[in-house]
């Protein structure tokens, strides 16, 4: 067993226990799970990837520390910090897509444009956030469909097999969606949704960087 699978298999563990401890008040043992998600997945892309791409190492590290300061989530500047940190991430992931993501699927392209603002629109109707948090929360809801969008491209780009590269990383994208739809839940109206967003949260994360583990020139 090379150590590729053994990160996968502690990560798979203290994944477990982490969602294991959501349901029960485990104080500063679940932080320090928390805290352990992000490293974990990153040690898997780096003794899995093919081609170790930069973005992507730092799209989790950004991650990483929002993941930190999100720990006191109800504290508004700690909640402008960790949302700023994943903006950040998101960003060098639609960087990393978008490099190979080329020729452009144009038809699939303004489709998704047309499709990613019509659920933007409906999310900020759901989730209806505060007036000194709709600007960063629309940025940020427009920065997520970019990516999902990116991670379309980047499947419709690539030749199978080299296409379970573009599979993973697009169906990581639409967790992502799915993660911080819920994470807005949350936060803005309060919806017990916390195990759900973290469960496709982790499956983001990790579905990307298996994905480009894959990547190869």
């Amino acid at each position: 067993m090379n150590i590729h699978f053994i990160c996968l298999i502690i990560l798979g563990v203290v994944s477990i226990v982490y969602l294991t401890t959501l349901f029960f008040k485990a104080g500063v043992f679940q932080f320090i799970l928390k805290g352990c998600l992000i490293p974990l997945i990153l040690a898997v892309y780096i003794t899995g990837a093919n081609i170790i791409l930069l973005p992507i190492v730092l799209a989790l590290v950004f991650a990483w520390i929002g993941d930190v300061v999100l720990i006191k989530i109800d504290n508004l500047v700690c909640f402008r910090i960790g949302l700023a940190s994943f903006l950040i991430g998101h960003i060098f992931y639609v960087i990393a897509m978008f490099e190979h993501a080329m020729p452009l699927h144009y038809p699939a392209f303004f489709i998704s444009i047309a499709v990613g603002a019509s659920l933007g629109f409906l999310l900020i109707k759901i989730v209806k956030p505060t007036p000194e948090m709709k600007i960063p929360v629309i940025v940020y809801a427009a920065t997520i469909l970019l990516m999902a969008i990116s991670a379309l491209q980047l499947y419709l780009s690539q030749d199978f097999p080299q296409g379970l590269f573009g599979i993973l990383v697009f169906t990581g994208s639409l967790c992502f969606v799915a993660s911080d739809s819920s994470l807005a839940m949350v936060t803005f109206q309060k919806k017990p949704y916390y195990v759900f967003c973290m469960t496709t949260y982790i499956a983001a994360q990790l579905l990307i960087t298996l994905g480009f583990c894959q990547f190869k020139i």
